[in-house]
């Protein structure tokens, strides 16, 4: 013991330890060739092994076992036990006689970083890490990552990125593993409150994803085209209407403007976004529409009063809607956005100065959360998002059987309710998407550095006004076929979004369209193919894609 250290008599110390200045050790065993910083304190019946690192300001407490070769960063404390108290039941400050040392393990080879809590009853596995700041809250599997409050796994260090190995067109299973603990308690606390459908955990996500969207409501439900058909349906859109949108997008679009009752009237898309043309659509307000003597305006084609827009937000880029509003403010239409690709997509208005998000422009608009979209639920989910109070009522209402309360049926609706489970994962999953869709928007960048101005390849065109955030990265190329063969051979997962136009499906066959109508979704449909983009995505692996696409195009 010196002035400035106190090193009881009972502490055993092995060969050559290496102390620090303004410590406190009593009743320990320290093994051999470990160093102890400054303002360190381990308590009695604690071992520390051989070639430890115990870094300053750390505390070490009674039944505590650090094997050898451990590192422990700066500030970790240890806890041994799980209730503590200053009392006994008398009313008297507590002895050891009170109560019991639950014990920690720390095994061989692990690392502890700076200001991590170790509760006890834990046992750190070999080589294992565990994140600065974390609280350990149960047992740490051998050589995996934990990191958070609470600690959860991020990764096994028995299983690197297979840089060298086939690269899936998605990877859906990283992103869970991560967030498993945290997904799992959402699952035990719906199993123990048994409140599965509504209830607090919906309307807390509602809260949250309203607010990420920037708008007043957002409305849980059971699908994207659920979202998308009660969005119609609450902005006034009748049976017997028609609504204008595009041929190029997932059938669920024209699927939900059917069940509203309605006519779908397509135009075509812009070449380089593959969003809506404000051209043709100005081109069919203006020549294929009349107005009745009523005033209303009426396709040509179909004879059907035209009610609104649903202009999609394809890929993760926005549609330009301040082309689209413009026009519908000029011949009064409603614009409801399917925005089920594009959660956190952003629009500069010039209209109104200032960037807007995706869901926040029309009367209302629709997201879907299946597993695959930027932000995914583990099951099917969707919701509906407005600022207008009368609509999110109106959308409440229609999904939940009509009910404005319960029992009480104002007008027919459905059963598009939102599980409760699957807003408890979406409550998870939320917080990461904004880092989530910039890890995309890097990707794309690098796909761009990597493959920008090759001739036969034609990329993404993203407009000044527009930060997309890449739920696909589509290419443009002549021979598509042989490309997804050549890529596949080379371990590269592809796909196509997609290979036929909707008004050339046979769903929408009585709508009388030709093989040459919408020339450019057509054209857009023949040429594309969509390429491995996901957080996580390497810049190692990114560069073989281009390699093998390069290849082929050579």
């Amino acid at each position: 013991m010196t002035e400035l250290n106190c090193v009881a008599s009972d502490v055993l110390l092995g060969r050559d330890v290496r102390l620090s200045k303004f410590i406190n050790l009593y009743g320990c065993s320290i093994g051999d060739e470990t160093k102890i910083g400054a303002f360190v304190e381990i308590q009695k019946n604690a071992t520390v092994g051989s070639r430890c690192k115990i870094s300053s300001h750390t505390f070490i407490c009674e039944g505590v076992t650090i094997e050898d070769n451990v590192f422990i960063g700066h500030g970790v404390s240890f806890v041994n036990d799980s209730f503590p108290r200053a009392t006994n039941s008398a009313g008297e400050l507590q002895t050891e006689a009170d109560w019991k040392v639950e014990k920690t393990l720390v095994k061989r080879g692990a690392s502890i970083g700076s200001g991590a809590t170790i509760l006890s009853n834990v046992t750190i596995g070999e080589e294992a890490l565990v994140g600065a700041g974390s609280v350990v809250t149960k047992d740490v599997a051998p050589r995996t990552v934990v990191a958070g409050n609470p600690a959860r796994f991020i990764r096994s260090l028995d299983q690197p990125k297979d840089e060298e190995g086939e690269i899936p067109f998605l990877d859906l299973i990283t992103p869970h593993l991560e967030l498993e603990d945290d997904l799992i308690a959402v699952t035990r606390q719906t199993l123990r409150s048994a409140a599965f459908v509504g209830g607090s955990a919906v309307e807390k996500f509602e809260r949250e994803f309203a607010e990420f969207c920037e708008v007043d409501h957002a409305v849980g439900v059971s699908s994207g085209t659920d979202a998308l058909r009660f969005a119609l349906m609450a902005s006034g859109v009748q049976p017997g209407d028609a609504v204008i949108t595009v041929p190029h997008t997932f059938v669920a679009t024209t699927e939900a403007i059917g069940q509203a009752g309605a006519e779908v009237e397509f135009i075509d898309i812009d070449e380089l976004t593959y969003n809506m043309s404000p051209e043709r659509l100005h081109e069919f307000l203006k020549m294929q529409c009349h107005r009745d003597k009523a005033g209303r305006l009426i396709s040509k084609r179909s004879g059907r009063p035209v009610t609104a827009i649903v202009p999609v937000h394809l890929y993760g880029q926005m549609a330009d809607m301040d082309a689209i509003l413009s026009l519908a403010d000029q011949y009064e239409l409603k614009v409801i956005e399917d925005a089920c690709q594009a959660h956190g997509a952003e629009y500069y208005s010039e209209r109104e100065q200032c960037w807007r998000k995706a869901g926040s422009m029309g009367s209302a608009a629709a997201f879907s959360f299946y597993p695959g979209k930027n932000l995914g639920a583990c099951g099917e989910a969707g919701a509906a998002t407005t600022s207008d109070a009368k609509i999110a009522v109106k959308m409440r209402m229609l999904r939940d059987h009509g009910q404005a309360k319960k029992y009480f049926h104002d007008i027919e609706g459905y059963n598009g309710r939102l599980d409760a489970l699957q807003a408890g994962y979406l409550s998870v999953k939320l917080p990461y998407l904004a880092k989530w869709n910039e890890q995309r928007r890097i990707c794309a960048a690098e796909y761009g550095r990597l493959l920008g101005g090759r001739v036969g390849i034609a990329l993404p065109v993203e407009p000044e006004h527009s930060k997309a955030v890449y739920h696909l990265y589509v290419i443009r190329v002549t021979d598509r076929e042989g490309l997804m063969r050549a890529l596949k051979e080379a371990g590269i997962g592809t796909g196509i979004h997609y290979p036929v136009p909707l008004h050339r499906q046979k769903a929408y066959s009585q709508a009388g369209y030709r093989a040459g109508d919408f020339p450019v979704a057509t054209r857009v449909a023949e040429e594309i193919v969509s390429l491995p983009v996901f957080p996580g995505l390497t810049l190692k692996q990114q560069a073989r894609v281009a390699e093998a696409i390069l290849d082929f195009i050579a």
